[in-house]
């Protein structure tokens, strides 16, 4: 044991001198945080981001709840075919038209490129709509809210933040697994292990659990930052969230292992994670709801584990809703990935030394 924390003591300061593991792990997920907080999150700021939407309803409700979603601004009409004039000569941006307890949402695509707010729009509205005593039997066009409202409203930039740390768990998992298994075994670092009383299990529970910790604290401190930065409200269940995030580490370290063995050069094995980590970024919704793409894409994507690492967190965040049984069958599997993983490839690191 004493072996095992002094290798696990190790590989924390070794982290802080490993400049690309320090990065990607640490700094890429807070880069990314800030980035897309004030890109999305500028349409929570009001001035030029108040977009202005035509109405049609006989009911009062729909009226008041548009009008009550801060940086929306509504305005009562009689007939679908003004709301359409007044959207193409651009005197409005959107429509919603509310019609035997039906909703339809009309978007100016010009608005979409010029306002951020309005990308999430459709996701917004059907949000509080859902929440709210309007009584909704099917949702026409509104093709932006394709996920089940969550616990707790929030905005575009609440459902992507999720996705970010879904990325830094990436990131921290995988890139510390090349570092120990690719970098330490091309300078003949493991080499040097093998001659030492140190056994194979000892070395990698010290290693991985050192980076493990170093992992979780850079995912949950993203959470927290983005909280109190860009004041997003979350709901978070710690206790799903903590087993979700600690089984998704594990799952993308067995990822980062097993690039490790099938690319033995580490800058090959550096770029191939590079190219998965863009792939997932696009493909696996963890910005954006899959339904955002072509269905061959979206089958792609279903199956990027990334996706599902997303999907949970953002269960576990109230963020969307979702049974609490699919999130411990993604954490099973991913655990039962790196184990795998792990006694089959781990040991046969140090055999071909």
């Amino acid at each position: 044991m004493k072996i095992i924390w002094k290798l696990f003591l190790a590989t924390i300061k070794i982290f802080y001198r490993d400049k690309m593991t320090f990065f990607f792990t640490l700094m890429f997920p807070f880069i990314f945080v800030i980035i897309f907080g004030f890109v999305f999150g500028t349409g929570s700021s009001g001035g030029d981001n108040k977009l202005l939407i035509g109405v049609l309803s006989s009911d009062e409700e729909p009226h008041k709840i548009i009008s009550s979603i801060e940086n929306l601004e509504a305005r009562k009409f009689d007939n679908a075919v003004d709301i359409r004039q007044n959207i193409l000569s651009g005197k409005l941006d959107a429509g919603l038209l509310y019609e035997d307890n039906k909703v339809k949402l009309i978007l100016n695509l010009a608005v979409m490129q010029r306002n951020p707010f309005s990308r999430t729009l459709g996701e917004t509205i059907a949000d509080r709509l859902a929440k709210s005593s309007v009584k909704i039997d099917k949702v026409i066009d509104l093709n932006l809210n394709t996920i089940d409202p969550g616990e707790v409203s929030t905005t575009g930039l609440g459902y992507m933040i999720p996705g970010v740390v879904a990325i830094s768990i990436f990131n921290g998992a995988l890139f510390s697994m090349l570092s120990i298994f690719s970098y330490y075994k091309k300078r003949g670092m493991i080499k040097r292990f093998n001659v030492t009383p140190i056994r194979e299990y000892q070395f990698i529970i010290g290693m991985i659990s050192g980076r493990f910790i170093v992992t979780l604290f850079s995912a949950t401190a993203v959470l927290i930052f983005s909280q109190m930065i860009f004041n997003i409200r979350f709901d978070i269940n710690w206790s799903l969230y903590l087993i979700t995030a600690s089984s998704s580490i594990l799952g993308m370290m067995a990822f980062g292992i097993l690039i490790s063995i099938l690319f033995t050069e580490p800058e090959v094995a550096s770029n191939i994670g590079s190219l998965l980590m863009t792939i997932m970024i696009f493909f696996s919704g963890v910005y954006f709801p899959l339904d955002f793409l072509p269905k061959y894409l979206r089958t792609i994507g279903g199956f990027l584990p990334l996706g599902y690492v997303a999907k949970s967190i953002r269960i576990s965040t109230s963020v969307e809703s979702g049974a609490i049984s699919s999130v411990l069958n993604v954490s099973l599997a991913m655990v039962f990935a790196f184990l795998t993983l792990v006694f089959i490839f781990g040991s046969r690191i140090f055999k071909t030394e």
